[in-house]
């Protein structure tokens, strides 16, 4: 069965060809004042002194794990829930990811899980602002200042959420985002990060760019995380749609909402207080235990309705349950939301007629 309804297809139009046709016409494609102003724009967004662009959202993690110097025999701590990059990072730079559990209802982590954790080697904690749902910033905040450990954010799905009034991307040290096709804007591949900090940002723009401070001259062990100016120039497009696009998450959540209250045996998304304004990256249901979710997933599919179930815990993936001498029952809380949750169609294209097709096939 062909997909009539995928999970979250790129928004892109006219104007996003327009933009990118005329970078490459101009011929200055790699990194230049494309990816300026898509920085400035960008911080003026979320509220940040500074953003940083990069290739993708693994480089940025990357560079903000070096740029925090969490080194080799360091450890960082982050939810075993989430996607496999927020791990690797770690293990890039030779320290040890320590993972950890999350709240089953809002796949968040908090500082109790987390503080049990902590050592005299943790040097940083990487909480994930999971689906688009910030976490809540202040409590781990504070747990980040009692221990003086660096606080990095991955916000990867959280472009456009606000967390207590404001944007996400000043509360951490640092935050992380992606421009990922799914996401609710995109650059094809980028990302970004946002920091308060200057000396924080000066290290990461020399990271990025093979440790240069200027031409040539290199100062450091650096990276080619670059972003060109092609990324930036449909980056700086999608960037002035981006409220646009949050009401019509909005949209789609409240029509789930509406549509899929009272159905035995699914529990919609829960929002805390401090949440002013998820990203809705995702639309996450989950299911009973009495329910089949994977049954659930074939008979969408049969129709036509692609869903997606979410990062497998990084405790259960062969290579990292081998090296962490983990298995399923290692994170049980983690382990048991993973096997119940969905993920619904949300692309910002989708029209009314189609979330109604999921419903109603939810329904059956």
């Amino acid at each position: 069965m062909s997909i009539k309804i995928p999970v979250a297809a790129p928004y892109i139009l006219e104007e996003d060809a327009k933009a990118v046709y005329e970078c490459v016409k101009s011929t200055w494609i790699s990194m230049g004042k494309e990816v300026a102003k898509f920085e400035a724009s960008f911080a003026e967004y979320v509220g940040a002194k500074h953003a940083i662009a990069m290739n993708n959202g693994t480089s940025t993690l990357h560079a903000a794990l070096l740029a925090a110097g969490v080194g080799p025999g360091d450890e960082g701590i982050g939810p075993t829930l989430t996607y496999i990059s927020s791990v690797n990072v770690v293990l890039y730079i030779g320290a040890k990811p320590i993972l950890c559990e999350c709240n089953p209802v809002t796949y968040n982590v908090e500082p109790e899980h987390i503080e049990p954790l902590i050592t005299k080697k943790t040097k940083a904690i990487m909480p994930v602002d999971m689906n688009g749902l910030p976490v809540d910033y202040d409590s781990l905040r504070e747990l980040c200042d009692k221990y003086n450990i660096a606080f990095i954010a991955d916000s990867a799905e959280a472009t456009g959420a606000i967390y207590k009034d404001k944007y996400v991307g000043s509360q951490a040290d640092m935050h992380s985002f992606s421009f990922f096709p799914n996401k609710n804007m995109t650059t094809g591949e980028g990302g970004m990060i946002t920091t308060n900090d200057s000396r924080i940002a000066d290290k990461l723009r020399v990271l990025r760019n093979q440790g240069q401070d200027y031409r040539y001259h290199h100062i450091e062990l650096g990276y080619n995380y670059r972003m060109t100016d092609i990324q930036a120039s449909l980056g700086n497009v999608q960037l002035s749609r981006m409220e646009w696009a949050m009401q019509r998450k909005k949209e789609i959540k409240e029509f789930y909402d509406a549509n899929l209250a009272g159905i035995n045996g699914i529990s919609l998304p829960y929002v805390p207080s401090y949440a002013t304004r998820p990203s809705w990256y995702m639309y996450t249901i989950s299911f009973s235990e009495n329910i089949d979710r994977d049954e659930v997933i074939k008979k969408l599919e049969n129709k036509g309705i692609e869903t997606r179930v979410s990062f497998p815990p990084v405790h259960i993936q062969p290579y990292h349950s081998e090296l962490l001498g983990c298995n399923p029952d290692s994170y049980p809380k983690s382990y048991k939301a993973w096997k119940n949750l969905l993920n619904l169609p949300v692309g910002l294209g989708l029209e009314k007629s189609e979330l109604q097709q999921v419903v109603d096939a939810l329904r059956e």
